[in-house]
């Protein structure tokens, strides 16, 4: 009776784990073109994945010197249904790195999602202060590597298959400027 007991119990643990759904992370298309033309890019990689979450300008003293506040009809925003919104400049590459239109190597992140920001300011009707962010801020130092393409007199276009390509060859630092 013990045996019977353990093989159910062992097949019933396996299958518990073969069930659970795992977070598929979503990479972006790799025929995305972006261009070096200002206010170029930046390609980074960094300690935790902050990918969902607003950076924001912070000076050597970690005072914050800029801030984007996003609102529901912002440029950058996509309404994904259920008061949740993507960032369109922003794209997730295979090799753990990120490229992003909107973001410098002094930037910190904060814990805040871009869904939080827009809903925040569509419920209370305000602007969103730095000192509000400054008690979100969670990452002050956040890069492990960070490139970036400062605009070129001839504007390139890369798609990013090809810096996806670089990044796996070993060669971004022959194409863009290292700066971490």
């Amino acid at each position: 009776m013990k045996i019977y007991f353990l093989i159910i119990s062992f097949l019933s643990i396996v299958l518990f784990f073969l069930n659970c759904e795992k977070n598929e992370i979503e990479f972006a298309d790799e025929n995305i073109t972006i261009g070096t033309q200002s206010p170029g890019f930046s390609i980074y990689k960094t300690k935790e994945d902050y990918f969902e979450y607003i950076n924001v300008g912070i000076d050597s003293l970690g005072n914050i010197t800029s801030y984007p506040v996003y609102n529901k009809n912002s440029i950058n925003i996509v309404d994904i249904g259920n008061t949740k919104y993507k960032y369109t400049q922003r794209w997730r590459l295979k090799s753990g790195y990120i490229v992003d239109k909107e973001i410098g190597c002094n930037n910190a992140f904060t814990n805040v999602t871009f869904s939080e920001q827009i809903n925040y300011i569509e419920s209370n009707s305000c602007d969103i202060t730095s000192d509000w962010y400054q008690t979100r801020i969670i990452d002050k130092n956040p890069f492990l590597s960070y490139y970036y393409t400062i605009g070129d007199t001839i504007p390139r276009l890369f798609t990013l298959g090809e810096i996806n390509e670089m990044i796996e060859n070993g060669t971004l630092e022959t194409v863009f400027t290292k700066i971490k």
